[in-house]
């Protein structure tokens, strides 16, 4: 792994020329020069992949972060369009994982090393919560998977700190559920880093990576701000498996699950002004329905956008179904073939591709209308008095639901 560095930027003049600065998961500052302004975001995540040696087969998991000059938080550069619009000046980005391999243990030693430094960095700013023993052991394989096995010649007091940099912090009160002084926390790691003297690298790296990824929330990406039907504040996190509902408690933090929609589950994603919108339906339990999840704030437009275009990439990543059906699942017209349901007819235009579009307030209510039509029903039950020959056969029935 590279020498860890504090970031520091550089302010010059590009003279025509499109210059953009990406802080790299070691908190070391890469810049480059584009001859035209209009290059795209692929250009530059091109660039970065190479100076890192990235294989080209692993790239999908990781992007380009920046803050929304709008609202304020974090956005993924588009790679398909240029940079210029997306990004006021400077040009500034950061190197993250957007997405967490499902097996991280397999994957190639360069991407091992670059998912271990978002994960402690995460460790550090709070988005895992982890208890000080855990804590603890997650940070002796660091320790050995940077620094080696431990040499008292060179490991001296206070050498954690001085070696690993920002990448050692003690746990504090909003990463851990207890806190305990630099000094205690020091040796305790010491004396783990020392108890795996003979452990190569890739064996640490493997050893943290199976630990990290039971972590409460590991793989989520979480979005906040958003209220259900009933108003209750809900996070919308995003994983490898689908979309998870989190309730949240007074101070913020996500609680229990409320609802969970597979990736294989989901017919159509949409977002319209501040709400989100998930249409679902279940071949096994032959029921499904419409959600909306409705963000607050002033630019509550733009995470329910955020949200819908963070869906569609993960789905498109985790979720691989069989080829044909693949190929017609972007219009929803077609997704009979997807959900197992002859209701849907193939060639029907009038449903046409939904996914990642806004919709006018009377076109989307038509689109819900049109849903409710070609959903299956419960059909209503015959009356006391009718024959069995006049009551309606109810057995390949179901139910659907719109919230």
């Amino acid at each position: 792994m590279a020498n860890f560095k504090s970031v520091k930027f550089e302010r010059r003049k590009s003279y025509g020329r499109l210059e953009c600065q990406v802080v790299l998961l070691d908190n070391s500052l890469y810049v480059t020069k584009f001859d035209s302004k209009s290059a795209k975001g692929q250009e530059l995540f091109d660039r970065v992949c190479e100076k890192l040696s990235l294989p080209p087969n692993t790239r999908n998991y990781f992007g380009l972060q920046f803050v929304d000059g709008i609202d304020g938080e974090l956005t993924w550069l588009d790679f398909e369009k240029e940079i210029r619009p997306q990004r006021r000046k400077p040009y500034t980005f950061q190197f993250a994982v957007r997405f967490y391999p499902l097996e991280a243990s397999v994957e190639p030693k360069e991407v091992q090393e670059l998912l271990i430094l978002q994960i402690k960095d995460s460790l550090i700013r709070g988005k895992f919560i982890t208890s000080v023993n855990e804590h603890a052991i997650l940070d002796g394989f660091f320790a050995q998977a940077v620094l080696g096995d431990f040499n008292p010649k060179l490991h001296t007091r206070g050498y954690l700190e001085d070696l690993l940099g920002s990448f050692f912090a003690p746990p504090n009160g909003i990463n851990c559920d207890a806190e305990l002084s630099e000094e205690k926390y020091e040796n305790i790691v010491y004396k783990l880093h020392r108890s795996h003297k003979g452990m190569t690298p890739s064996d640490a790296r493997i050893a943290f990576l199976e630990i990290a990824c039971n972590l409460p929330f590991y793989g989520m990406s979480i979005h906040h701000g958003a209220t259900d039907k009933n108003g209750n504040n809900v996070h919308l996190a995003l994983c490898s498996s689908g979309v998870l509902v989190f309730d949240v408690d007074t101070f913020g933090i996500p609680g229990n699950v409320v609802q969970n929609f597979p990736w294989h589950e989901i017919v159509t994603m949409t977002f319209q002004n501040r709400k989100f919108y998930v249409v679902v339906y279940s071949h096994e339990r032959k029921d499904g329905g419409s959600y909306s999840y409705r963000f607050q704030g002033h630019f509550s437009h733009k995470a329910s956008e955020r949200v819908l275009h963070d869906a569609l990439q993960h789905q498109a990543l985790f979720y691989q179904p069989e080829k044909k059906l693949f190929r017609r699942s972007k219009s929803f017209g077609e997704v009979d073939s997807h959900i197992g349901t002859s209701q849907f007819k193939r060639n029907d235009r009038k449903y046409a591709s939904t996914f990642g579009k806004t919709r006018s307030r009377g076109s989307f209510r038509k689109f819900t209308d049109s849903i409710r039509k070609k959903m299956p029903r419960r059909q209503k039950s015959a009356p006391a008095d009718s024959s069995p020959d006049e009551s309606p056969n109810t057995s390949n029935s179901s139910t659907m639901t719109y919230v």
